[in-house]
């Protein structure tokens, strides 16, 4: 007979508690869950960066921007870009929590646009009415 074992050590120090439901929140991948528990572990005043998570683990930029994607299209994340007086992107806060509070799906993100698969019109497959350029000339 299989009996499975749970071993737990009592930490004392130097440790992070979440909540369950966000540790089995069903629409977060084990990536994003992952970024999203280590950043969750920095401390508050702690100066994010796409490159600096990205070299945390050996999964890279790539993997680390479509995990930080999935975290904010699960509300767990929203990176605001604020722009200088010319323009220029001056200050960059990323807001992180560890249940859903930043599902926002009315405004538009371009934090990191996604290209893959865009989405096009369907044009109509029926045979359309043809202008008779030949017409009579006065």
């Amino acid at each position: 007979m299989d009996d499975t074992v749970i071993v737990r050590r009592k930490v004392r120090s130097n440790f992070t508690t979440l909540p369950n439901e966000l540790i089995r929140d069903p629409n977060l991948s084990w990536k994003a869950l992952g970024i999203l528990v280590f950043v969750l572990s920095l401390p508050d005043n702690f100066r994010l960066r796409l490159s600096h998570l990205s070299k945390q683990k050996k999964s890279g930029r790539d993997a680390t921007r479509t995990g930080l994607q999935e975290l904010q299209q699960a509300g767990y994340l929203r990176i605001k870009r604020e722009r200088g007086e010319r323009g220029k992107f001056s200050h960059t806060t990323w807001l992180v929590s560890d249940q859903p509070e930043y599902r926002d799906h009315d405004s538009p993100r371009s934090d990191f646009p996604t290209t893959v698969n865009p989405t096009t019109d369907n044009p109509h497959s029926e045979n359309p009415t043809l202008i008779n350029t030949k017409g009579k000339k006065n």
